[in-house]
């Protein structure tokens, strides 16, 4: 049997043969960004890595929820640790966005904060949109 068989079956027995992608799950939003709406959908990457596809609808432009922002960072924070920028989010003129990342962790919280430069180190305001995640395979 192979492994992503194996990984796959108690899936495949409970959705009846959707197989082994995972959905996307909604994020919380804050009460800064009311309107907006958030997903992030994780799957096993390479290398036992996690791959996150996180994406954005409504998100009003950073400047709007803190005068010194200039963008969005998407950030991984796994338990009893600093977050970790993994990066910024891509956002057009309809308010929508979105990021495709990977991180070697596997239970994390995802943290999406207004920020003054993709470059920050720590998140330097309170978060728009949370995730927690437990990739458990």
């Amino acid at each position: 049997m192979t492994s992503i068989f194996r990984r796959c079956l108690p899936l495949v027995a409970l959705l009846a043969g959707a197989g082994c992608a995972t959905t996307p799950q909604t994020m919380r939003s804050s009460t800064l960004t009311p309107a907006s709406e958030g997903t992030v959908k994780v799957d096993s990457g390479p290398n036992n890595s996690t791959t996150l596809q996180v994406k954005v609808h409504h998100l009003a432009p950073a400047s709007k929820v803190w005068p010194e922002a200039t963008t969005y960072v998407v950030w991984v924070q796994p338990r009893n640790a600093p977050a970790q920028n993994i990066g910024v989010l891509s956002m057009d003129a309809n308010l929508e966005g979105g990021l495709d990342a990977t991180t070697l962790q596997h239970r994390f919280q995802v943290l999406v904060t207004p920020e003054a430069n993709g470059q920050v180190g720590a998140p330097s305001h309170d978060a728009v949109f949370t995730s927690d995640v437990d990739r458990a395979d």
